[in-house]
């Protein structure tokens, strides 16, 4: 099992113990309107956080970001301390958006169901629903994007002004239009890009974005300029 599955498999672990947690309260006797207080006044991201289950599997996902450098062009030098701070900084971004997401939909769905009277299985079930084991791997995937863009833009503050780039990745039906834009441009330069796609550097397309910017060479891989054309104007 890789680490993401891994990582997959201790989310849902961590919804059956925080659901069973709630309904032990269920259990013990105590009214909806008590349990409710309490639900309103757990801090669950928090509780999240501090898991251990949970935050040695989500330390495990470091795999992960050593697969994304080494799959990566990498065409400057950059110090080791400034990748460990990048990468501390893309796991915190990260873990943070996710443990807030965990918790809100924990928190709606566990209220919802206590009012309801729903059992704790259908309670977790929805809990799954709302966020599902393979939106999991969308925010991660998300994330590895965002932190290799990042890497790229540190390494492009290295190279001369004039030094151009083209956003590489596939280009079908799935591709956002601003991503067939930047892909049917061309080389550009990091001032270029800035100027006429403010942001895109680093932030592409968006969430769940498929593209990168690389350096320009003339046997650059993933670069289809005429077909992202086609598909514009189609």
């Amino acid at each position: 099992m890789n680490s993401l599955d891994q990582f997959k498999k201790e989310y849902l672990a961590l919804v059956k113990r925080m659901t069973d947690a709630t309904y032990q309260l269920v259990l013990a006797g105590q009214s909806k309107d008590q349990i409710l207080r309490i639900l309103a006044s757990n801090d669950f991201k928090q509780t999240i956080m501090s898991d251990k289950q949970f935050k040695s599997s989500f330390d495990k996902l470091d795999a992960m970001h050593i697969k994304a450098l080494k799959d990566m062009k990498q065409f400057a030098d950059i110090s080791p301390s400034t990748l460990q701070a990048l990468t501390m900084v893309n796991k915190s971004v990260f873990i943070d958006k996710l443990a807030t997401d965990i918790a809100s939909t924990l928190k709606g769905n566990l209220t919802s169901g206590i009012l309801g009277g729903l059992s704790k299985n259908d309670i977790i079930k929805g809990i799954q629903a709302d966020l599902r084991p393979d939106q999991i791997d969308t925010l991660v995937t998300t994330a590895l994007s965002s932190y290799t863009a990042s890497v790229n833009a540190i390494m492009a503050d290295q190279m001369p002004d004039n030094t151009s780039y083209v956003y590489i990745g596939p280009a079908d039906k799935k591709t956002r239009d601003i991503c067939l834009e930047m892909m049917s441009a061309g080389p550009m330069t990091q001032k270029q890009i800035s100027d006429r796609y403010p942001g895109a550097f680093i932030e592409r397309g968006g969430f769940n974005c498929r593209h990168q910017w690389t350096i320009y060479s003339a046997n650059v891989q993933m670069h289809d300029p005429k077909g992202a054309k086609a598909l514009l104007s189609g």
